[in-house]
């Protein structure tokens, strides 16, 4: 017993100078992004995606909106339907096993992401699909989905990691000050709701803008695909970025990821990418 107790006090300073090494200047730190967007259908989502740096890896959790990027070059997909794919491939990422060394890695979506965990839980609890989804399911439901978003997350050492989402309007159920004030963010359970809007470094709203401008003596209708990015009262919204930057925008015509990461970064955008939404 004396003996062993010795030797985990000899091995125990080789443990603390290893992790003092790492002490390092935090502006030596090399980040890629990683971020949330959220929006309805159509509104520009995975188009947005499509602008990350590549090559790209879409993870189509059965949402089948890559059709809209199918002449993107570099932008590779592969389709999940079973929760075991999904960590299968985040091995396969963490491990460098691809044959592409991608850039990116873009989920879409959660909100399918999270039905594919229902089934997972489901199955784990010999469940058949037409039985009641207990609390207790819930609960292993969210542990699902927060242990897998922290895993990408994590990640974001060697890609860029977007995550897509639909958008869900929240009205606080029976929490009365809540259902006073709704807050609009991605079409998942509230408690991964929570967790993903703290996990990722910016947050955006997509949505599609109709404005009429006069041409040639006639009112032309134009459409503008826009993504809200600073601080809103109802929409989940955020970039973290040094305090000292300056204000954050409300939102951005045309998102891409370089206006993003700009943001990211402290830097201005100038007028032609960033419009008022009055």
């Amino acid at each position: 017993m004396v003996a062993q107790r010795r030797k985990k006090v000899a091995t125990q300073p080789e443990v603390t100078r290893s992790i003092l090494d790492q002490i390092q200047p935090v502006g030596l730190l090399k980040t890629n992004l990683v971020m949330m967007v959220y929006g309805r259908s159509g509104t520009g989502k995975t188009a947005f995606g499509a602008t990350f740096p590549k090559p790209i890896l879409f993870i189509d959790t059965n949402e089948r909106g890559t059709e809209t990027i199918r002449q993107e070059e570099d932008v590779y997909v592969v389709r999940v339907t079973q929760w075991k794919q999904m960590t299968d491939l985040y091995d396969g990422l963490r491990n460098g096993e691809t044959e592409v060394e991608f850039a990116s890695v873009v989920i879409d979506q959660v909100t399918n992401l999270q039905d594919i965990g229902m089934a997972e839980v489901l199955r784990k609890n010999r469940k058949g699909a037409d039985e009641p989804f207990s609390q207790r399911n819930w609960g292993q439901l969210g542990g699902l989905l927060k242990q897998l978003i922290t895993d990408f997350r994590e990640l974001s050492d060697k890609y860029n990691i977007l995550l897509i989402a639909h958008e869900r309007v929240y009205d606080g159920g029976d929490d009365e000050q809540e259902a006073i004030e709704p807050s609009i963010g991605a079409r998942v359970m509230p408690s991964v709701g929570a967790f993903l809007d703290g996990a990722v470094d910016a947050i955006g709203s997509t949505f599609i803008r109709e404005r009429w401008q006069r041409e040639d003596k006639e009112e032309v209708r134009h459409v503008d695909y826009c993504m809200r990015i600073g601080p809103h009262a109802f929409y989940s919204t955020k970039v973290r970025r040094p305090p000292s930057a300056g204000p954050i925008p409300e939102l951005i015509v045309n998102p891409t990821y370089q206006k993003i990461r700009d943001l990211t970064e402290g830097k201005s955008i100038t007028r032609k990418k960033v419009r008022s939404s009055k």
